[in-house]
């Protein structure tokens, strides 16, 4: 299955830099969640329980990592060397969400999770 640029992450991200909107930033997610649904409506009609649940957390992990380079990447570009190491790390709840999906306690700058 090749996917349309409308549901890659980056591309919706990159496309949605001047819009402050969230509406219609939801509008331009909306291809990239429904491909995200059907592929785990399928994911979930083909592998067993704890096989379903490790994809599914693989993928959020993975998606997640996407957002948190794409928007450190960008505030770097607008900002320069203005901007602290510490502002450019994940918010406190994005971290707590990790946290919930790592069952061993993440060390984010690791990047060693473990389903």
């Amino acid at each position: 299955m090749r996917l349309q640029p409308s549901t890659k992450l980056k591309k919706v991200l990159q496309d949605s830099k001047g819009i402050v909107v969230e509406s219609d930033v939801r509008g331009r997610m909306q291809p990239l969640v429904e491909h995200l649904s059907s592929t785990m409506s399928r994911i979930h009609a083909v592998f067993e329980t704890h096989v379903f649940v490790s994809l599914c957390r693989g993928y959020w992990d993975r998606m997640g990592q996407i957002l948190d380079d794409t928007f450190a990447s960008h505030m770097q570009q607008l900002l320069g060397n203005t901007v602290q190491e510490k502002e450019l790390e994940p918010p406190r709840c994005i971290m707590e969400v990790r946290s919930i999906l790592c069952k061993d306690g993440p060390d984010y700058q690791d990047n060693t999770f473990y389903y």
